[in-house]
């Protein structure tokens, strides 16, 4: 059975990573929306518990590439958009550090009053 304290727990980490998804996606359209082509760019993200989920088209992992590789095996350097790996990744140390150091009393109670915890 779940005690209090994991309950705020898994409300603390939804919390999270709602909040640094909407960051994500507000990092990607900044980046995309330089592009000429705005649709196509049709992310979308859900967050249940403790899981982040994104989607996103095909193409615009390949966009974020630096090579290509050639039909004869070789690779052809390109000009690369960084709309996948470098947003991604910089959101994902932002979500460790603030899991790791945001869970503290006060935000227990902040939580606790937002939704209280039945006994």
């Amino acid at each position: 059975m779940a005690t209090n304290d994991d309950i705020l727990k898994g409300r603390f980490i939804s919390r999270i990573l709602r909040e640094e998804g909407q960051n994500i996606e507000q990092a990607k359209q900044k980046v995309v929306s330089t592009f000429a082509s705005r649709n196509m760019y049709n992310a979308t993200y859900t967050n249940t518990d403790s899981v982040l989920t994104m989607t996103h088209p095909k193409e615009l992992r390949f966009i974020d590439m630096k090579y290509r590789k050639t039909k004869n095996g070789g690779r052809i350097r390109k000009t690369s958009h960084p709309v996948h790996n470098k947003i991604l990744f910089g959101h994902a140390n932002n979500v460790v550090r603030r899991i790791s150091f945001e869970y503290t009393s006060e935000m227990k109670e902040m939580l606790l009053k937002d939704f209280p915890v039945k006994e």
